[in-house]
């Protein structure tokens, strides 16, 4: 089993206090309330619980057994029966479910983490073997915040930038986000993600995760998508329906 990158920061994910409000419009796009829905990177099912609770079955797919764990005393303490979410481990590019959905999902930029081609071919062609016959994929990216020339002079800094700040229990939790290294061809960037926790002014526990964000502008996200074949149904610049290449997010429906 590979090494599980995210084992000691998972416990940090749900402390996130600026993750989008992207569940009403997951909701709004179940195809009715017995549609089996694919989760690709369903993580700590911050997704996956409430459209479980409003589609007939879920199956999340995930490469964190850290993540994984999380998300399954959440299944517990819900009492979602296996007959409505099961939450397994995998690589969302190279699955066998031998089975079809009616929506394959992969919310908050999960594909980004894919940093080579060959693993994008992969995750096309799991999407393609899953997807019913008149299923739809949905699929988001960030949009970059400025041009292509301009992100490769300015993004990489030694600069710590505060992400979020949240108090718990008498302690404090902070996120840091640290801006490194990139590569041009494809975009990468690799920003770090640095949890601290505190109390007062000591700090009790430092721990960085490194993460691949494969850049895309908007009319490379809808050409990837086409060159694998699909056929483009939806797009949005963010959740509440702003037009695309206008928002801060790049968000795609597309069918067979």
């Amino acid at each position: 089993m590979p090494l599980d990158l995210r084992a000691e920061a998972a416990r940090y994910y749900d402390l996130n206090p600026n993750v989008f409000d992207d569940i009403p419009f997951y909701m709004a796009h179940l195809p009715g309330s017995d549609a089996r829905v694919l989760e690709l990177g369903c993580g700590t099912g911050r997704v996956s619980l409430p459209l479980a609770e409003k589609c007939g079955f879920l199956y999340g797919l995930d490469l964190s057994e850290a993540m994984l764990d999380l998300c399954r005393e959440k299944i517990v303490i819900a009492k979602l029966s296996r007959s409505r979410i099961v939450v397994e481990h995998g690589d969302i590019t190279n699955y066998a479910l031998n089975t079809q959905f009616d929506l394959i999902i992969a919310p908050f930029r999960v594909i980004q983490n894919l940093e080579t081609d060959d693993q994008l071919d992969g995750l096309f062609h799991c999407i393609r073997a899953h997807l019913a016959p008149q299923g739809r994929c949905i699929l988001n990216v960030f949009h970059p915040n400025r041009p292509r020339e301009e992100l490769l002079r300015t993004w990489a800094t030694d600069e710590e930038k505060l992400a979020w700040e949240v108090k718990r229990e008498g302690e404090r939790m902070t996120c840091h986000d640290a801006r490194r290294r990139l590569v041009k061809e494809p975009l990468v960037v690799y920003p770090e993600l640095i949890y601290r926790r505190w109390r007062e002014e000591e700090m009790l526990e430092e721990v960085i995760l490194p993460i691949p964000m494969r850049c895309y502008y908007p009319q490379e996200f809808l050409d990837l998508i086409r060159s694998a074949g699909f056929t483009i149904t939806g797009s949005w610049g963010g959740y509440a329906s702003e037009p695309y290449g206008q928002g801060k997010e790049l968000v795609v429906e597309f069918s067979q």
